[in-house]
């Protein structure tokens, strides 16, 4: 009467005999680096307003920005990398977070900011878009609950952190992006 479902594995991936632990909390690192750059503008709306000359709503956009640009993102870089090698996907996701968060710091005007924010969103978007299955290649199966939870709660540290973290340097919003 019951039915037991297994899922053929991937062609592509091969079975990891032993977890790569120190590459789950690599990933759950940039996780919670991304989250908390995400959030961090949160507490910083009106410094970053005032820096810019802009008001407090328009300076709000640059989170929409961001997940507007992360939504669409999400939706089709698995598309656009196909067969490439993750570990240089991930770099590239970096060097995006390392850029937006340069942009940003640097930003004298809204639109360099919008630039800013948005190459976050591209790094966002595309990491949450094979987070979930870049971990799962790196362990063994039996594994996988534990290194998805590593990852998950790094999400849930950056989410606590981040608006705290934001407001510590108040005056100076570009520092706090620095940080």
């Amino acid at each position: 009467m019951t039915e037991q479902i297994q899922s053929a594995p991937s062609p592509h991936v091969e079975a990891v005999s032993r977890p790569n632990w120190s590459a789950v909390f690599s990933v759950a690192f940039c996780v919670a680096c991304l989250i908390t750059v995400e959030f961090l503008p949160v507490s910083l709306l009106t410094p970053m307003a005032q820096d810019l000359g802009i008001s407090e709503g328009l300076a709000g956009q640059s989170v929409t920005v961001t997940a507007f640009v992360a939504m669409f993102a999400s939706l089709f870089i698995t598309q656009a990398i196909g067969t490439t090698d993750r570990r240089k996907v991930v770099i590239l996701f970096s060097v995006l977070l390392t850029l937006s968060c340069l942009l940003v710091s640097f930003a004298d005007n809204f639109m360099l900011l919008l630039l800013g924010r948005a190459c976050l969103g591209l790094g966002l978007g595309g990491f949450w878009a094979m987070s979930a299955s870049l971990t799962m290649r790196l362990v063994p199966a039996r594994t996988v609950p534990k290194a998805l939870s590593v990852i998950f709660g790094a999400v849930s540290i950056a989410l606590v952190i981040a608006a705290p973290l934001g407001s510590f340097p108040r005056r100076d919003h570009r520092l706090a992006q620095r940080l």
